[in-house]
């Protein structure tokens, strides 16, 4: 383009810009400064981080020598080394209580026996008929021991 033709171009006078570079000097003398700073930063934690085990080891003591040949077991809960095989195994023992006939009480003459048989069982001949209900009592709840917001608020079902 002509320089002849630059005046004629329209003018904003709200549009600005920069009128000089970035002075190199400043900005290489700042990220110096935040390279030397952090360095000094790592430099402090890692000995901060050195004089804290050394305090560790010698405050701490030493931990109890192993009796040789014993196994030392961890305090419960323990973690699981193989969860599903853990797993399976317990379904299984639950699968062979419920589907199994055991001694409930030896002594008393008590066996439990498969829930499938038990199931039978009842829906032959019901439920039989509970004995002594006047002598169960169950305990009176104390009023006013669990508040819930609706104090007072509701009102309760109309008898049927």
């Amino acid at each position: 383009m002509p320089a002849t033709e630059a005046p004629n171009l329209p003018v904003h006078l709200k549009v600005r810009y920069e009128q000089s570079d970035i002075r190199a000097p400043q900005v290489l003398l700042t990220g110096l400064g935040i390279l030397v700073c952090t360095w000094i930063l790592v430099a402090a934690l890692y000995l901060f981080y050195a004089f804290l085990t050394r305090h560790r080891i010698a405050t701490t003591r030493a931990a109890p020598v192993r009796a040789e040949g014993q196994i030392l077991v961890p305090p419960e809960p323990r973690l699981e080394v193989a969860p599903r095989k853990d797993l399976a195994a317990l379904r299984a023992l639950e699968d062979e209580q419920l589907n199994g006939y055991h001694w409930a009480d030896k002594q008393a003459g008590t066996v439990t026996i498969p829930i499938e048989r038990a199931m039978e069982l009842i829906a032959q001949r019901g439920i039989p008929p509970q004995q002594n209900w006047s002598s169960f009592n169950l305990p009176v709840p104390l009023a006013g021991s669990r508040r819930t917001g609706f104090e007072g608020k509701v009102e309760p079902e109309p008898p049927q």
